[in-house]
């Protein structure tokens, strides 16, 4: 008699169906596998509200990979992308995210043992040479950025938070052998760094479903100390508490609200004079003669609708437009109480308020002229505006009339279900154009974000760049990521990264047969010649030239080489001397 078939619980039934729906919309031909840590990760990390490339750049899941699947790192709730210089407020937030994530249907003692016999090693400041011969590139350079991070603001006594995440899609509780070996985890990584708060989460089918219903609040109250004031064409003027400010940029475990401030065109800018000002009004207390509203200019905020009822605003969709260095330095002055004196907003905000500009509009050009208007002040360029800038919708509208779609607005496309394939970020775009049209793909592998903040910003996003270019800029990145990707030989993801931008800055070289294509030459770029028996010159060309980086800088290290400046001159020197075409290699000739 045949055994009956094992019962499927409803939990992975659901689960099941709706990671077999999301992929087949978004990750098509991904294994089910790879697609359930990028869908799992996302999903235990949606509040961090994470792009598609930022979960895929975290993923160090391979082969040495020390039972670890992916890595992210926050300071004060930004992610850590790369070594440039992080701005911190004076009691800095660090979380370090750990995650291992397997498409099977149970908790297992070795999973938690690969990691009790790893991140010991992994997380010690002291770096050591011989993690070299035991981990992958990807997992030694993303516990580098969490050393180097932390010991950059170790003098301030940062608040250290790292949470590991074993995810699976197991209907059941673990063994209690399972949950032993957690909190022995828990109490290892505890004794690694005094103070710090460790958790090792056990994640089933059921808990990953309850997280995947839950959605940020569109919806957001402010309280007010006494009723607004509004004018005939629409919008309020009004003052709040400092404590009732604090509830309204935080949520759950007093965690910044960073997706309000995605409208926001300026970072948080470190410990400035305005800054030092902001904090020194915040300490001196409500026993201050002068109210904070007095002394600063206050916050505006945009949203879609605005309903006012007795003393609260209802918010759709806030963004805090102009205020952030106000915001955060409120925000690390009342969290940093909570922490070291055990006392709560209210106790030293109630009485202090900040004065708040609320305007209800739907419209994006009225929106950008607020945005421009109340940045002024600061002398924010044009170009800064970001996603509101008219060039950006020029990008988004040229892009999807050749069926990408741009995220100028971040995640827009991503919570609308598109194909990932389809989806092009502001910063992947910036880093082709770093790459090809700025000869500056070291920039593009070790510092992209600056490509998207001051003077680099605005020459990547130059208005008197043909939008053609753009365009042929990202599709030959992504040509060189299809070429790199099918031959095996080249390594795996991170020796990839640790070429790509310089064979693409090479490729475009070559292909024009121009030493420094301008961006007229880029948009009548061929993408045909980019052959892969082409691209495969190039690339050994590419890799003489980081020879020779190599014995000039004396490492042998590709990363080092590649975020360096060396490797670039290299390329430079040589394709300078290709004066003409009858001098350009005939091999390398499109």
């Amino acid at each position: 008699m045949a055994k009956p078939s094992k019962i499927v619980s409803n939990e992975v039934l659901i689960l099941e169906e709706r990671i077999r729906q999301q992929k087949s919309e978004t990750y098509p031909d991904l294994s089910d596998q790879d697609f359930f840590l990028i869908n799992s990760t996302d999903t235990v990390l949606r509040l961090k509200g994470l792009s598609g490339r930022q979960v895929e750049d975290g993923i160090v899941d391979g082969s040495d990979d020390g039972g670890i699947d992916a890595v992210y790192l926050f300071l004060d709730g930004q992610l850590v992308e790369d070594t440039s210089e992080k701005s911190h407020g004076e009691s800095p937030q660090l979380e370090l995210e750990i995650i291992q994530a397997k498409y099977e249907s149970g908790f297992k003692e070795v999973t938690l043992q690969r990691l009790l016999d790893h991140l010991p090693l992994l997380l010690q400041l002291d770096e050591s040479a011989a993690l070299g011969a035991e981990f992958n590139p990807r997992v030694l350079e993303r516990f580098q950025s969490f050393r180097q991070t932390y010991l950059s603001v170790a003098s301030k006594f940062p608040e250290l938070s790292i949470n590991i995440r074993y995810i699976t899609k197991s209907p059941e509780d673990p063994h209690e052998k399972v949950r032993a070996k957690a909190s022995r985890l828990e109490r290892q990584v505890t004794s690694l760094f005094h103070g710090s708060r460790v958790s090792v989460e056990l994640i089933g089918a059921n808990e990953l479903n309850s997280r995947a219903r839950q959605r940020r609040a569109t919806t957001s109250t402010l309280r007010l100390s006494e009723g607004p004031i509004s004018s005939e064409k629409g919008g309020f003027v009004c003052l709040v508490s400092l404590a009732d400010y604090f509830d309204f940029i935080t949520e759950g475990d007093d965690r910044l609200r960073d997706e309000i401030f995605e409208e926001n065109v300026r970072d948080y800018e470190g410990a400035t004079v305005i800054n030092r000002g902001i904090a020194q009004s915040l300490r001196e207390g409500d026993a201050s003669v002068a109210d904070f509203w007095w002394l600063n200019n206050g916050v505006t905020i945009i949203g879609k609708r605005v309903q006012p009822s007795s003393r609260r605003l209802q918010i759709e969709d806030p963004q805090i437009v102009n205020g952030l260095q106000t915001s955060r330095n409120l925000y690390h002055y009342f969290h940093g109480l909570s922490r070291k004196d055990n006392e709560t907003p209210a106790s030293h905000g109630e009485l202090r308020q900040l004065l708040v500009r609320v305007i209800e509009t739907q419209d994006e050009e009225i929106a950008a002229q607020v945005i421009k208007a109340t940045n002024s002040q600061n002398r924010v360029s044009a170009a800064s505006l970001r996603s509101t800038e008219p060039f950006q919708r020029d990008i988004e509208e040229y892009f999807q009339r050749h069926g990408l779609y741009y995220e100028r607005k971040k995640n827009h496309y991503k919570n609308l279900q598109k194909p990932r394939a389809q989806i092009v970020e502001v910063l992947e775009l910036a880093q082709a154009v770093g790459a090809v049209l700025l000869q500056q793909p070291n920039v593009s592998r070790g510092t992209p974000s600056a490509l998207v903040r001051g003077k680099l910003y605005e020459r990547v996003f130059s208005t008197k760049t043909p939008l053609a270019a753009y365009l042929n800029c990202l599709l030959l990145v992504r040509t060189v990521d299809e070429f790199l990707a099918k031959n095996s030989g080249m390594g795996g993801r991170h020796d990839r990264s640790n070429v790509r931008f310089h064979l693409a800055r090479s490729a475009s070289a070559f292909a024009l047969t121009s030493s420094r294509p301008r961006p007229k030459s880029l948009t009548e770029l061929d993408l045909s010649v980019l052959t892969p028996q082409f691209l495969l010159e190039v690339y050994g060309w590419v890799i003489d030239a980081r020879d020779r980086a190599s014995k000039v800088v004396g490492t042998v290290d590709p990363s080092v080489l590649a975020k360096g400046a060396e490797w670039v001159a290299q390329i430079d020197r040589q394709l300078s001397r290709y004066t003409d075409k009858s001098r350009w290699p005939k091999k390398l000739a499109p």
